[in-house]
């Protein structure tokens, strides 16, 4: 969950009631949609759907009286039980399906925590601390249970090994990522976050070049784990662009914070 501008939860945009009452989902939704983060460089899948999906569950989490650690440790814990999962079950479709659905909606939650934090007037340093830190453990535990999932149920990794570096080349390129997108993004608006702007075809051309980044692209692949070959073919072209992407945007972020 991230510090951002707080919304107000009012109807059309307005205040919050007088006597305190959350407002009704809809209402809450409609406050959402008017102060967006900014689109900028966000994947197509995050931007066409876990974003509005996390709008929607934000929205039922502040009727419900959530606050954003709580949707924080539930995204959590949705994550880490299909990541675990995965290297623990056979590759069967019924397995691959649940686990790529826990994931799914624990991206889900962890895009709501913050929109949940703006329906509540902004968020906390704290909040943003342990939203981080799920982050840091999801990303880091992946790839290591796709890993472990290869070696103990895909017949195509006995016979070729070398496959087993695929997962642990993806780790390290999505880490180096994350982090160092983190790191430019905190220095470059102070912790801040900036709400969302028309960008135009290009803002739109960039979210689709950087589909191969986009985590909840790579929850969407990973219901094809049932079928190793396949899916190690698209798994390897996701890691192939992830690390293109990641040699283009070091470079910029770079210069952009040698501008600052």
């Amino acid at each position: 969950m991230k510090p951002s501008k707080p919304v107000s939860p009012g109807p059309s945009g307005g205040p919050a009631p007088a006597d305190g009452a959350r407002p009704g989902i809809a209402e809450s939704i409609r406050a959402l949609s008017a102060a967006q983060k900014a689109k900028a460089g966000a994947p197509l899948y995050s931007r066409l759907v876990n974003r509005p999906l996390g709008r929607v569950l934000a929205a039922v989490a502040h009727r419900l009286g959530a606050t954003p650690d709580q949707v924080t440790v539930l995204s959590a814990a949705c994550t880490m039980t299909g990541i675990v999962l995965i290297a623990a079950l056979p590759l069967t479709v019924g397995a691959a399906l649940a686990t790529a659905g826990l994931l799914v909606l624990g991206y889900a939650l962890d895009s709501a925590d913050g929109q949940l934090a703006r329906l509540r007037r902004g968020g906390s340093k704290a909040g943003e601390w342990l939203d981080h830190v799920a982050d840091a453990i999801k990303l880091s535990s992946l790839h290591l249970a796709i890993a472990i999932s290869l070696f103990r149920f895909a017949d195509v990794v006995g016979s070729r090994p070398a496959l087993l570096l695929l997962p642990l080349a993806y780790s390290a390129v999505q880490n180096i990522h994350f982090f160092t997108y983190i790191l430019t993004y905190q220095l470059r608006y102070n912790g801040g976050t900036p709400l969302a702007k028309d960008e135009g075809r290009a803002g739109m051309l960039k979210s689709i070049l950087s589909a191969p980044t986009d985590y909840g692209l790579l929850c969407i692949v990973l219901a094809l784990r049932w079928a190793p070959t396949p899916f190690l073919a698209i798994y390897a072209v996701m890691l192939l662009g992830s690390a293109g992407y990641l040699i283009l945007a070091l470079p910029k972020w770079y210069r952009d914070m040698r501008a600052l």
